[in-house]
């Protein structure tokens, strides 16, 4: 089915939300979509009566338990995941009276890497001080200190239950004050008193309209949006309750992040007059911590690493690392057409206790048996488009040793890896067809010399051997003959003058020369020099600049051009050449005032082989203006022609101010 907009939507609502670049959802207390826009349709499908049943592939990732606990605690998530047809996404979920508002737009994965480090980072705080500290106070004040300083948070707060009293005692705060604080707030009063009475965490993107919340004055003059509260609970019992205020939205990542630490205070709280339990917590501490750095250091490796090669050994030992696995394997090089993984990396195991090719049917215990699976887990890498890169493969020798939470953290790395591989492919690619292409240009510079030197030495034997008929022959050859004779060596000429010009043209955009410093008005001079144009020709130099740049080729554009205007016109011209600027680069304009150039031939013209004029009017091998063109074009820029038959015409291109650093960066 395809789900239509809401009717009380009027059109200009539904435009809006047709054209939105994010994808929105709108579903009831049942999951059942009310609204979905195009780019929902995009990412998510086609046809489906419940969110569910439009995207099934949602409830394998960390979306789906994001949706279900924003639906039940009517609490604002953000979360960020890869959904297999999609990519990596940002979800936001948004309950309301009839259900849940979700919004979804594609983010890179990478920019998650700050937020893990600061996780890593507040864990070992956090761990550091339920292990190291001498009384409760200290060990909590030091972890809300922690929280305030790795979270950036407004305020943070920890509190113990008093159970004699059934009150809630504040032992730490840290951040800015919240005035007319309680020292002790009995359960089921406040906020703060209620999380303990419901035993559930009170979490919210909009605190200032929250009707649980309390000084709002206060709230809106220091601008906290959001608020986090989670019982402190251990074996289902709770000892205290942890309160996070911030200014900034508080996302999935983080307030998962805030849970787990939730959990190790408790702890701490519950445990600490015993040395054995503060070694299990500090252990488990640790154990989050290395998981977090673990995640960081495979982001890092995935997006520096290009090769394919070292790119899936390196994801294969770190992912095994961080499932705690006793050996983890990578098959990649997926063959669609025999439906087989052709290549393979492992870790923790000899390769030899692997045999491929092997289905993606096969990747299971069965198949590999000479390894350790009392505990196994296998999932696909799903790159864009659904395509199936690669699969992992985890085993451990004693039972029970994988759990849901493996699995979610192992479903983010393939997520990522499968980015990275389409990533290394697109390299290997372009490394190899940049290859192909240097080995075709040293072949053709190889050719074009050696075609260059065997064409012109006939030509220049031919022209000698018509200088020596006509010597020879003396006053026997008539007018008749000395023009044929004359004839034929213009056509020599011009041909060696055509070759020279396809040796030029080949050779455009591969010099290595180095650039230089230069005046415009004062090298235009010299150029006008070279050219040794007739008496009745003018030059007029206007406003040009100083470029630094490859000196050849700019001669060879500005040399072609002046030399068409003098040739073009019989030598009778005016020829003005000045510049103007052009971005971060300038616009240079050769300009006469000689015949012009209909408006239908001013694309033709920069056509290899090109002239206006008969060959035996005007001596030219139609080349070089599309010499200029690509020289021009080599660099970025673009070259034009403004003209009216019988006006003149005015020639333009566009060069770089600074040529220094082209190389570095196309090179």
């Amino acid at each position: 089915m395809v789900v239509a907009l809401e009717p009380e939507l009027d059109g200009d609502a539904r435009k809006v939300l047709s054209q939105l670049p994010y994808a929105v959802v709108v579903v009831d207390r049942d999951w059942r979509i009310t609204l979905a826009n195009a780019e929902a349709h995009r990412l998510l499908g086609q046809q489906g009566t419940t969110l569910w049943d439009l995207c099934p592939e949602l409830e394998a990732t960390p979306f789906g338990t994001a949706f279900r606990y924003a639906m039940t605690d009517r609490a604002e998530l953000i979360s960020e995941s890869a959904l297999p047809a999609a990519g990596w996404l940002q979800a936001r979920a948004k309950p309301f009276d009839d259900g849940l508002l979700i919004t979804l737009r594609p983010v890179h994965p990478e920019t998650s890497t700050d937020l893990q480090a600061k996780q890593a980072l507040l864990l070992g705080e956090v761990g550091m001080a339920l292990t190291g500290a001498s009384t409760l106070r200290e060990m909590l004040q030091r972890c809300a200190d922690a929280m305030v300083r790795r979270l950036d948070a407004a305020l943070a707060r920890i509190w113990t239950l008093d159970d004699a009293y059934r009150e809630l005692v504040l032992e730490a705060s840290s951040g800015v004050a919240e005035p007319d604080t309680l020292e002790r707030v009995p359960i089921g009063r406040s906020k703060i008193g209620k999380i303990v009475e419901r035993g559930a965490p009170h979490l919210t993107n909009d605190f200032q309209h929250d009707t649980r919340g309390t000084n709002r004055e206060w709230a809106a003059r220091e601008r906290i949006t959001a608020f986090a509260g989670y019982p402190l609970r251990v074996d289902g019992n709770v000892v205290g309750v942890l309160t996070v205020y911030s200014r900034h939205k508080l996302g999935h990542d983080t307030t998962g992040g805030l849970a787990t630490i939730a959990d190790s205070i408790a702890l701490g709280i519950e445990r600490k007059g015993s040395d054995d339990a503060r070694q299990s917590a500090e252990r488990e501490l640790r154990a989050q911590a290395d998981r977090l750095e673990l995640i960081n250091e495979i982001g890092k490796n995935l997006t520096s690493e290009l090769e394919l090669a070292p790119l899936v050994q390196r994801v294969t030992n770190l992912a095994a690392r961080l499932a705690h696995a006793t050996f983890g394997a990578f098959f990649f090089d997926y063959d669609a057409a025999h439906d087989q993984f052709t290549k393979f990396a492992v870790s923790g195991a000899p390769r030899d206790a692997i045999a491929i090719p092997l289905r993606p049917t096969q990747v299971g215990p069965m198949t590999l048996g000479k390894l350790p699976t009392a505990s196994f887990m296998a999932m696909p890498v799903i790159a864009r488009g659904g395509k199936l890169v690669g699969a992992f493969a985890f085993g451990h020798e004693q039972a029970g040793m994988f759990n849901e939470a493996t699995e979610r953290l192992l479903a983010g790395v393939a997520a990522q890896a499968a980015i990275a591989m389409d990533n290394a492919q697109l390299f290997a690619s372009a490394r190899e067809l940049i290859s192909q292409l240097e080995k075709t240009n040293a072949e053709l510079d190889q050719f074009a010399y050696v075609a260059s030197h065997d064409l012109k030495a006939p030509l220049r034997g031919i022209a000698n051997l018509a200088q020596w008929i006509e010597d020879d022959l003396g006053d026997k050859m008539d007018e008749e003959g000395r023009y044929h004779m004359g004839l034929l060596r213009g056509r020599v000429s011009r041909l060696e003058n055509l070759i020279e010009g396809i040796l030029a043209y080949s050779r455009v955009g591969r010099d290595e020369e180095a650039a230089v410093d230069i005046d415009i008005a004062t090298f235009v001079r010299e150029i006008w020099e070279l050219i040794s144009a007739q008496p009745t020709s003018k030059l007029t130099v206007g406003e040009l600049p100083r470029l630094v740049t490859q000196k050849v080729p700019l001669q060879q554009v500005l040399m072609n051009l002046m030399s068409n205007a003098v040739k073009y016109n019989a030598g009778k011209v005016h020829i003005e050449v000045g510049a103007r600027k052009h971005g971060d680069a300038w616009a240079i304009y050769v300009k006469d005032d000689g015949v012009g150039i209909p408006p239908e031939f001013q694309q033709r013209i920069w056509g290899l082989f090109q002239t206006l004029e008969p060959r035996d009017k005007v001596e030219s091998t139609g080349i070089g203006l599309a010499v200029v063109r690509k020289i021009v074009e080599a660099r970025g820029g673009r070259a034009w022609v403004e003209s009216e038959a019988g006006t003149g015409a005015t020639f333009w291109f566009t060069w770089p101010a600074d040529c220094s650093t082209r190389k570095k960066r196309h090179g």
